[in-house]
């Protein structure tokens, strides 16, 4: 499988697009815009859901145990690793 990553570049582009998100919302609010309020309303869904994938992708990875270390979690081994 493919690892991918989230990155500072990522970061930067989700700060980009909540803040349109916010700014078509307030902007939809201020001059009671029926299409800006839609594309608010459309476009926050998406800034949650691509929160979400980034957080998930830069949370730490597991630690593996070293080479020389046993993986031995109450005294069972797992068979993949015989």
């Amino acid at each position: 499988m493919v690892g991918l990553r989230s990155g500072r570049q990522d970061r930067a582009l989700l700060m980009v697009v909540w803040g349109l998100t916010l700014l078509v919302l307030v902007l939809g609010a201020l001059t009671l815009s029926p299409i800006l309020l839609v594309w608010g309303v459309i476009g926050l869904p998406a800034a949650i859901a691509l929160s979400y994938v980034h957080v998930r992708d830069t949370r730490s990875a597991p630690s593996r145990p070293a080479a020389g270390e046993e993986d031995d979690v109450d005294g069972i081994e797992e068979e993949s690793s015989r």
